[in-house]
């Protein structure tokens, strides 16, 4: 290590960091404003080399870093859509992605973060959870370039704003919940498991009629599917491996499905359920639900230019959303809802029981004030 002076009033230190194609050593500079703060850059890279940085990588840019942690997490088989998630994320960067990652501070992360959550450039802002999730993804891709590219983590110290309210995903109404226990459907079948099991779509595609056991009324969820690769997959954490306790309606209805077929759910020639065999089942379904309950069975859902839909449609996720909604009202604790439906995390179990809390609080309020009329009257 050399230091020198130069011409225009700056101390630099040479550091020696191996040898050419020829045998002669290369050298980086180092510059300050001092003699101590020249010294005090070289010997900081001089240690990160003794910690394993790679000198050829020290431009690395985020969107490297970014690409380097999807092509990780997609040699461990993560599945597409978790995949897409990654590139969406690596994508709300913007400008920092052509950065040298290494160059990149707290603040330009932060700075991000709290544009994204207000409106920008004419877009509306981005949910709480959206971007803890970009977060998330920044501070991973981070740590798996320490050591080699960079040598700390800049987003550990961001703080992850409040951002838009996330859009509510309402349980579907005690009316449309006796239009699926009444009408008889190709789609029943799947509509029946998802609202009285809780289980998400890719687990009802896995499910075979062995992992039913109608005389102990439970479901057990060993895998999914994935409608991207078309392969099953693992549960993505131990929580979504479960038995799941089914009620005696499901229990007696599911009594009078079973048809020899290896799924539960399948396509009308006996095979897996695909995207696009679950997009053309729901859509028959809508479609026959507004007819009957819209029109009350006086239109056709063929009728030239299409039926107008005046019904509410709803969706297979709703469905999962309303059987947690539906062991609130049946006073299920709480660790039990999370252990039903799978949830890694309690807090999101939580946040559903919290939100029906104060949705109907006042109703209970309501009760209260009755029960005392008749006290008092």
């Amino acid at each position: 290590m050399t230091n020198k002076k130069g011409s225009d009033g700056r101390y630099r230190y040479r550091v020696c960091i191996g040898k050419d194609e020829s045998g002669k050593p290369k050298y980086k500079s180092f510059y300050g404003t001092t003699a101590r703060e020249a010294r005090a850059a070289a010997e900081a890279y001089r240690a990160a080399l003794g910690k394993g940085m790679d000198p050829a990588q020290a431009k690395a840019t985020l969107a490297t870093l970014y690409d380097n942690l999807i092509a990780a997490k997609k040699a461990k088989g993560i599945g597409q859509k978790s995949l897409d998630r990654y590139e969406d994320n690596k994508n709300h960067w913007g400008p920092l992605l052509e950065h040298p990652a290494a160059d990149l501070r707290t603040a330009d992360f932060q700075k991000v973060l709290n544009a994204l959550a207000d409106w920008h450039d004419g877009k509306p802002p981005l949910s709480h959870f959206t971007l803890s999730n970009l977060r998330s993804s920044a501070k991973a891709a981070y740590e798996l370039a320490i050591p080699e590219i960079v040598q700390y983590n800049p987003i550990v110290k961001t703080t992850c704003p409040a951002g838009a309210d996330p859009e509510p995903r309402e349980p579907i109404s005690e009316e449309q919940q006796r239009w699926i226990r009444e009408t008889p459907h190709r789609a029943q079948r799947a509509a029946m498991l998802l609202l009285y099991s809780g289980l998400r779509r890719g687990e009802a595609t896995a499910l075979t009629w062995a992992d039913v056991d109608l005389d102990a009324a439970t479901i057990t969820v060993n895998s999914g599917y994935n409608f991207h690769n078309q392969k099953t997959k693992k549960p993505k954490t131990a929580a979504g491996r479960r038995v799941v306790n089914i009620p005696r309606i499901l229990v007696d209805y599911l009594k009078t499905q079973q048809d020899g077929c290896l799924y539960v759910l399948h396509t009308v020639k006996g095979r897996r359920m695909t995207e696009q065999a679950w997009k053309t089942l729901w859509s028959s379904y809508m479609a026959d639900l507004n007819v009957k309950y819209g029109y009350n069975g006086a239109e056709s859902k063929k009728r030239p230019g299409g039926l107008p839909m005046r019904i509410e449609p709803f969706t297979p996720h709703q469905l999962r959303h309303t059987f947690c909604t539906l062991m609130y009202f049946a006073g299920v604790d709480v660790l039990t809802a999370r252990d039903q439906m799978g949830h890694k995390d309690i807090s999101v179990t939580l946040g559903i029981y919290t939100s029906l809390d104060k949705k109907f609080k006042k109703k209970k309020i309501n009760r209260l004030d009755s029960y005392l009329r008749k006290q008092t009257g």
